[in-house]
């Protein structure tokens, strides 16, 4: 259990985490869900894998059931009002014909993590996503953190590259290090960055971790030209001061004038305790926060709707 105060105290716990179960999967990627048409994660129709399993804890969370792979404890099982459900060898085992997606399991899960999820060789992934490939502008890796994954993308990203002209991203929040992303660079052509707010120890606050290493991913992928954005959720009365909107672009300036800044609206839909009962900003201080920006000679910022 860990803490974080803003104005009232928070108090999330995350049972059951081990980030050693967060090691690579080797040609195996455990992927929570795919989507194989987006418009909101990087330029043009996109498909996008969500991979399972996160070493951030951030309290507001909108899918906090990826966050942990699943330890086969086996509580979903008699919840599952489906019976798609069954724990045969010390394992659960899904039964995706009788499943009817209520999220019961979810809710019963006490591990962060959802026993929903398909693992794909890259040849697999890729033949989901080829037919629809005359259809999309690239295909875009999120999670979860899809670099706790890393061997995997490499493969993946190959065959991608081998087999098509679609252009390859990642959303990430950085905190894998750049050491990690680097083998990934000759095929990779964007990373879409989250910094959950500027001052590294509301972030430790905010997330579990300090943001040292997620600001120095982001200079090494602006040196490499292939940040494609910066984002930050911003929620009222946490991270939406003109004071850090400010020094992130500050920072974000100071490496380059033309990097992304993406102010992004928080909504409490799928987020876990005390993040159930905070409110979304308001336009007014969304557009407060992108003009405090540009004010720091980062043109090229917004917010979303």
């Amino acid at each position: 259990m860990w803490k974080s105060g803003y104005g009232k105290e928070i108090y999330v716990q995350f049972p059951g985490y081990n980030y050693s179960d967060m090691k690579d999967s080797g040609s195996i990627a455990i992927v929570n869900r795919l989507l194989t048409h987006s418009l909101v994660d990087g330029p043009g129709n996109r498909a996008v894998v969500f991979m399972q399993g996160c070493n951030l804890r951030c309290s507001f969370c909108h899918n906090p059931y990826t966050l942990s792979l699943c330890n086969h404890c086996g509580a979903c099982v008699p919840a599952c009002p489906a019976g798609a459900l069954k724990r045969i060898d010390g394992c659960v085992e899904w039964d995706e014909s009788l499943c009817r997606e209520c999220d019961t399991c979810i809710q019963a899960c006490p591990n962060f993590s959802t026993p929903r999820t398909h693992s794909y060789t890259a040849g697999e992934l890729w033949y989901a996503i080829q037919p629809f490939a005359p259809f999309l502008a690239g295909v875009t890796v999120s999670g979860g953190e899809p670099m706790l994954q890393a061997e995997f993308l490499m493969e993946f990203f190959t065959l991608v590259k081998k087999e098509s002209q679609l252009s390859t991203f990642i959303e990430t929040n950085g905190m894998t290090g750049p050491e990690r992303i680097k083998p990934l660079l000759p095929l990779l052509d964007g990373a879409m960055v989250d910094l959950k707010v500027f001052d590294s120890e509301k972030h430790r606050r905010l997330t579990g971790s300090p943001n040292e290493k997620v600001k120095q991913t982001i200079r090494d992928l602006s040196a490499e030209g292939k940040l494609y954005a910066v984002r930050q959720t911003v929620i009222p009365g946490v991270n939406d001061d003109d004071e850090g909107a400010s020094a992130m672009a500050r920072f974000l300036a100071g490496i380059n004038p033309a990097i992304r800044l993406r102010f992004l609206r928080f909504r409490a839909h799928g987020t876990r305790g005390e993040a159930q009962g905070w409110s979304s900003p308001e336009d007014d201080t969304l557009n407060r926060l992108v003009q405090a920006a540009k004010n720091q000679g980062l043109p090229d910022v917004e917010h979303s709707i």
